[in-house]
């Protein structure tokens, strides 16, 4: 067996949010020349004595209160990983005309570990419509159809995305309240789907209308999400079902929005064919 190398050995390393976290802290903590050659001081220093200018502090008076705070109320080790990254991700946004040339280079350190991390766990950091950043999973089919939607409507782009918070696993409220917004996205593009023959050619139809679209707004109708028509199909269901039914019709809503953008390039295919 070939012996690895220290590149290959960096390749398996293997996602572990005890070791990011206690990276990050130690990160904070370092001393360094940051405001002069005499005597050192940290981020962590920095950051306290700016706190009062963060904007999003709420009422905390203090930065380690914060933290204090931000550690007592969760409990897994990935989570609070997570929301303490995009913690600091917000504050030094908020506060990057506080901090010395030096120590802008040193919170970029900081940002390198986020992004690498977030790579190792497939997640990714996206900016919301108010400006606030938050970790998702990451998901190619949702970064697609969320560009697509983009055309149109960066609120409800936002949105594709954001329901893969981590923070929204188990949250069947948030996700119930994504899925409306995006149904009433897609209402507007039924007729058109439907009539988009260039999908009828490679989709199933059934009446003149693509069986994947009607069965879409079906589930959209019949899972309390909208018109709450009278044969409601979850009522009986236990919430880790409710919440699966949910997912499914969310990969579902995936498929249609990328299905929009198909029937796009196929249309296209059909004029240069013919042109």
């Amino acid at each position: 067996m070939a012996r690895q190398n220290y590149f290959d050995i960096l390749n398996r390393m293997e996602f572990d949010p005890q070791r990011e976290l206690k990276n990050l802290m130690d990160l904070l903590e370092m001393e360094r020349n940051f405001k002069s050659i005499y005597y050192e001081t940290s981020l962590n220093s920095a950051i306290s004595d700016n706190f009062l200018d963060y904007p999003n502090r709420s009422t905390f008076t203090s930065y380690s209160q914060m933290v204090e705070f931000v550690g007592l109320n969760i409990y897994n080790t990935t989570e609070q990983l997570f929301v303490f990254s995009e913690f600091l991700v917000d504050i030094f946004c908020n506060l990057a005309e506080k901090f010395t040339e030096e120590e802008s280079e040193f919170i970029q350190i900081i940002f390198d570990n986020i992004k690498r991390f977030l790579e190792l766990s497939n997640h990714e950091l996206i900016t919301l419509d108010n400006g606030n950043k938050i970790i998702v999973e990451k998901n190619v089919y949702a970064s697609e159809a969320s560009q697509i939607v983009s055309e149109t409507s960066i609120e409800e782009a936002i949105k594709v995305l954001e329901y893969n918070h981590f923070s929204n696993k188990g949250n069947i409220q948030r996700k119930k309240e994504i899925l409306i917004a995006l149904a009433n996205y897609l209402e507007p593009f039924r007729r058109e789907l439907n009539y988009s023959e260039e999908l009828k050619d490679i989709m199933k139809v059934n009446n003149q209308k693509v069986i994947a679209f009607e069965k879409l707004f079906e589930m959209y109708n019949n899972f309390g999400l909208r018109h709450n028509n009278s044969n409601q199909y979850h009522l009986d269901l236990a919430d880790d079902e409710l919440e699966q039914w949910y997912d499914d019709i969310y990969t579902s809503t995936l498929f249609v929005i990328l299905s929009m953008d198909e029937s796009r390039i196929l249309s296209k295919l059909k004029t240069l064919r013919e042109g």
